[in-house]
Order: C-alpha cells, then structure tokens, then sequence
C-alpha cells in the first residue's frame, strides 16, 4: 500500500464516524427512558479510545498527515456535535452548547485554511486552547452519557448548568487565542503536517 493510502489510524478514524449514527441512537433512546444508556456508554468509551489511538498509530507508523488531521477533525465534531443536539432536543442542554462548539470550529477551520492560502497543501493548525476545548467537549459527552443516559445522576443540575456554561467560555477563548496570536507565528500552534496525527 502507499504511504497515500489509509492505515490503522484511519480506519480507526473512519470507524468513529461510521459509529456515531448508533451512539446518538443509543443515547436518544436512553435520555427517553429505554434501557439503553450503558450500550451509550460502552460506545462512548470505544470511541474516546479511538480518538486516542487513532493518532497514536498514525505517528509509530511514520503516517502523521495533514489529511489524517482533517479527518480526525471532522469525525470528531461530528460525534461531538451530533450527541450535544440529541440532547438539545431531548430537553437535556441548551442550544447554545452545541451552537458555540460549532462557531468555535467553524473559526479554526476558517483561520487554518487562511494562515496555509500560500501553501502548496492546505492543513489544520491546532492551538492549545482549541485543543484543551476538544478534550473538554469530549467530557461534557461523557457526563450527559454516564450521568444521563446512564441514570447514574452524581451530577445535579447545578453542576451541570457550569459544565454548559463553560462551553461557551472556551470556545470564545479559542477564538480569541486565535484572532490576537500573531499571523503564522503562534507558538501554540501545530501544524497539521508535523507529526502529531
């Protein structure tokens, strides 16, 4: 195979967008009442390893690529995105959580492909801050999946209402980090064809 072509960590990438449809249907169900919360949680699981190996892999092979970033992005903001509006409309968080992760994104994406315009290949440039942000919409995800879906509810609706309240916060943080950086010389920036995934 050449060194164009997929590997492991794409598959693992690949196979959590192929995922997500089931989780959001597992989580849908279980915020509804069936018994289908821990199924959601195991899922979650897999998919937070495979978010993590993905990359892992990709690097041990010498296979880093500004593509295997794109995609690493865009199956995360899907799953991300796509459990937070299943909440939304099951009346489990606002709509603002998921619309300020998307904003947030929707900016990265923008001022990634504008910092490389001059380039002969487009990439993803991550930051500190946007990559701190990931992390935590991972665990947000988590927490509506365990403490939710799962009915364990260790969490009230006090300490959730700041883990939504937060969304916004480091989302807007990213965007800012980004909008006063200097122009192609932050050093909290990565680019997305050095050898991080």
């Amino acid at each position: 195979m050449s060194r164009d072509g997929l590997h492991a960590g794409d598959a693992l990438t690949l196979g959590r967008l192929v995922v997500t449809p089931l989780f959001v249907w597992l989580f849908w169900r279980a915020l509804h009442g069936a018994a289908t919360g821990w199924l959601a949680g195991v899922l979650f699981a897999a998919v937070g390893a495979s978010d993590y190996f993905d990359g892992l892999l990709a690097r041990r092979a010498g296979r880093a690529s500004a593509r295997g970033r794109v995609m690493d992005g865009v199956a995360d903001v899907v799953f991300i995105l796509a459990a937070l509006i299943a909440a939304v409309v099951a009346g489990r968080a606002a709509w603002w959580v998921p619309a300020s992760i998307a904003a947030s994104f929707g900016y990265y994406v923008i001022d990634s492909w504008v910092l490389t315009r001059h380039e002969a290949r487009r990439s993803l440039i991550t930051s500190r801050v946007g990559h701190f942000g990931g992390v935590c919409n991972y665990v947000l995800v988590g927490v509506l999946t365990f403490n939710d879906a799962c009915g364990i509810e260790a969490l009230g609706p006090g300490l959730m209402a700041i883990l939504f309240y937060a969304v916004p916060v480091y989302s807007a943080a990213a965007i800012v980090t980004r909008l006063t950086s200097p122009r192609g010389n932050d050093p909290t920036s990565q680019r997305a064809n050095e050898p991080t995934r």
